[in-house]
């Protein structure tokens, strides 16, 4: 018997997700969605620190595994798992898999992904095949964020670089680095949120936490020394941003980090 064009197995959203995924897929695909907080994601060893929005896919072939980093409990999530035949279209045209990929913005994902799981749950043909349009849409906008990234990838990864030189060397001076690149500082912030979906200063942000995030756990250095050796003059500022993004604060992170 032929494989039917698309068969919807199954998906949920999750508001306070735990998951702890390891494993093979065999006979399935899934497109994954991180609308809040962080999650570590490892295909055939290559890992991926996830943190904000954003998308994965799981199909069978690589183990493929997913669960809350070092510090953390929960994230955000939506997914939906199908197969059938029009995975091949999309496999054809470069649509997927997914590999991490941060949502681009202004996608309002997070009411899309709910929409098309209420059309799947409708269990009629009109629903499913609302749920298919949908579904192709998003692996549609983010193909197109991946060309233009792509396109962009010379001035960003610059971008990206001098980022991450300032984390340790001092303030941002977006002023300069806009001056370098020929641009105005607001055409900076805007190319470089639609390529990778945050400004420059949220990115900025993330690589100081993530940096902090290491020294927690790897070093014993008072959290006020620590905080002043990324550029914070405020340890509650440190604390209160660290708190925000990570979702925990900086003295709990390093007690589950370091046992």
């Amino acid at each position: 018997m032929a494989e039917a064009p698309f068969t919807f197995i199954y998906g949920a959203y999750i508001p306070a997700c735990d998951h702890r995924i390891d494993k093979y897929f065999e006979g399935y695909f899934t497109l994954q969605y991180i609308d809040a907080g962080a999650v570590e994601v490892i295909i055939d060893k290559q890992r991926y620190a996830l943190n904000g929005q954003y998308f994965w896919s799981a199909w069978p072939g690589p183990r493929i595994a997913f669960h809350p980093p070092t510090g953390t409990r929960t994230w955000v999530h939506r997914y939906v798992a199908f197969k059938g035949r029009q995975v091949e279209d999309w496999k054809k045209a470069d649509l997927f898999p997914v590999l991490p990929q941060r949502a681009p913005a202004g996608g309002d994902f997070a009411d899309r992904f709910d929409a098309l799981l209420q059309q799947f749950s409708r269990g009629e043909t009109l629903g499913m095949r609302r749920g298919i349009h949908t579904l192709e849409g998003i692996l549609l906008e983010l193909a197109e964020a991946r060309t233009l990234g792509d396109r962009n990838s010379t001035w960003s990864a610059d971008v990206i670089r001098q980022l991450e030189r300032w984390v340790l060397q001092g303030p941002p001076d977006y002023e300069a680095l806009a001056r370098r690149l020929g641009m105005s500082v607001s055409t900076l912030r805007r190319q470089f949120k639609r390529v990778m979906g945050v400004s420059p200063h949220e990115y900025f942000l993330s690589l100081r936490i993530a940096v902090a995030r290491r020294m927690l756990a790897e070093s014993p250095m008072p959290i006020k020394t620590l905080a002043r050796r990324l550029g914070y003059q405020d340890v509650f500022y440190f604390s209160r941003q660290f708190h925000s993004l990570a979702g925990v604060t900086p003295a709990a992170y390093r007690r589950s980090a370091q046992g």
